[in-house]
């Protein structure tokens, strides 16, 4: 009857849902001053089915009123029941407001917020027992009640998808067609190319100031680079006048004791006393002028009667008793050579051992360089013009080599043996030198021109005239004439019969 009906939550749940409902949503393409007006009515009326609109909610509570608080454990612990059940239902008690134009987004967003995961209480119970025909009261048997309810309950789940796919479908045209999601969207664009503006500004500032700091570390560099070039002239010319200085030093020191000794000799007996003969005083003025400095030097000459002594034109005195005190430091002067000489030898001894070390490296770098074109085709040339059985041929051989190439790293007389060595042992005569039976030219042959000797001699075959044959050939391979190509297929053919022998 009516009455069960209606006063049986699930029975008027369904009863409810069977009702005449608009299911129908806006088309696409709805203008922006339109919307408002077409879709709000549409939610308005969707909302209908929300969870907190369930009708079964409201009998149940009108029940639970007439009836009363009943008393006993049983009944706090149906009560407790009741408000947790009942604080599932709070967080969705009213949906957010549609809203118009002037909506904030944060309204806005929590609206489709919950239309996306709106709870509908929609049963299709009722519709789905319609649509297949079956009446749970009219079966016959328990099985056949069992197969009608799971058509049912897959008629219900089908309907319910499909209501949901309705209600999802109005959300997203919603959402495409809603002014202040685009309005929204246009502004989180505007902020990202803003930011990116920001960003592309500040990585041309920062490139702008790497490159200002590059230009000035450079002219920093090119002003340190001038300084310290102005300091090496500077120090160059300082060097050279100072050397200039120690050998007019030096000069004048050797004309001083030569003149003081000749004048002394032989009125003058202290000499003999001092120097045994000239041999002696030469070596000891060496010494000092190896090992004194251009003050030092100045200082003797000036105690020997100083520059005027010896100049023609002044013909100031000169100082023979001075001749004491040059023996004197020279004395003293060899006495500390000999306290250093230990020290020197050790020093002499640790140079030759670097110095081996640096030629040992340098002969194994220069070994292993490889030889150029023009190294084998001076190789060839040298062979010719030194042959075997002369003096001292190798040398001879690398000396040509050396003056003709003019490398970097001269080349040694080992090195050219080992090199003629490799080529006299290969079985291919390629770029080889220095073989009666290899090529005769001055040019060595590459390995480009074999390619085409070898061409022509297929293209031409020995059928020709001899001469017209070679002629034929020798057009063929560039840069070589009739009598370099004869001669190189000799040196071929006979580099073929040693390898099969």
């Amino acid at each position: 009857s009516a009455f069960d009906t209606l006063s049986d939550p699930m029975k008027r749940r369904s009863y409810d849902s069977t009702c005449h409902f608009d299911e129908s949503i806006p088309k696409e393409g709805v203008e922006e001053h339109d919307f408002y007006d077409v879709y709000g009515p549409v939610f308005e009326r969707n909302l209908r089915f929300a969870s907190f609109n369930d009708p079964a909610l409201h009998i149940k509570g009108d029940a639970d009123k007439a009836s009363g608080k009943k008393k006993g454990a049983k009944n706090k612990k149906n009560k407790n029941k009741s408000n947790n059940g009942g604080g599932n239902h709070k967080k969705a008690e009213s949906c957010p407001p549609f809203g118009d134009h002037n909506t904030p987004i944060e309204v806005v967003n929590s609206f489709y917020e919950f239309w996306v995961h709106f709870d509908s209480w929609r049963d299709f119970s009722l519709k789905a027992e319609k649509e297949t025909d079956h009446d749970l009261e009219a079966a016959d048997s328990r099985d056949e009640k069992r197969w009608m309810k799971q058509e049912i309950d897959r008629k219900v789940k089908k309907m319910k998808r499909e209501e949901m796919a309705r209600i999802n479908l109005l959300v997203e045209r919603a959402m495409a067609a809603d002014p202040r999601l685009r309005r929204e969207k246009e502004r989180d664009r505007l902020e990202k190319e803003r930011q990116a503006e920001a960003k592309r500004k500040s990585e041309m500032e920062k490139a702008e100031a790497e490159r200002l700091a590059k230009e000035k570390q450079e002219a920093e560099d090119a002003a340190k680079k001038a300084q310290e070039d102005v300091k090496k002239k500077d120090a160059k010319k300082l060097k050279e006048q100072q050397k200039k200085q120690l050998r007019k030093a030096k000069q004048l020191f050797r004309k001083l004791t030569m003149a003081a000794y000749q004048a002394a000799t032989p009125n003058d007996d202290s000499v003999g006393e001092v120097w045994d003969d000239l041999e002696k005083m030469n070596d000891d003025v060496e010494l000092l002028c190896e090992k004194l400095s251009a003050v030092e030097l100045g200082s003797l000459s000036d105690a020997l009667g100083g520059p005027g002594a010896v100049d023609e034109d002044v013909k100031s005195p000169i100082c023979v008793e001075a001749l004491a005190e040059v023996k004197q430091c020279a004395v003293e002067t060899a006495a500390g050579v000999e306290r250093q000489s230990l020290l020197s030898i050790e020093a002499r001894n640790k140079a030759r051992k670097d110095d081996a070390v640096k030629q040992r490296d340098a002969k194994l770098a220069k070994a292993s360089a490889p030889w150029t074109k023009d190294e084998l085709a001076a190789l060839s040339k040298a062979i010719k013009k030194y042959p075997a059985g002369g003096a001292s041929r190798w040398d001879a051989i690398a000396q040509f080599i050396n003056h003709l190439c003019k490398q970097e790293e001269p080349r040694s007389k080992e090195e050219c043996i080992e090199k003629y060595n490799q080529i006299a042992s290969a079985p291919s005569v390629t770029g080889n030198t220095g073989s009666d039976s290899q090529a005769t030219d001055d040019k060595p042959w590459t390995e480009e021109e074999d390619a085409l000797l070898q061409e022509m001699l297929r293209k031409f075959p020995a059928t020709m005239e001899k001469n017209e044959r070679w002629k034929s050939i020798a057009a063929g391979v560039t840069g070589r004439s009739k009598k370099e190509c004869v001669e190189r297929f000799k040196a071929i053919r006979e580099a073929v019969k040693k390898g099969k022998n």
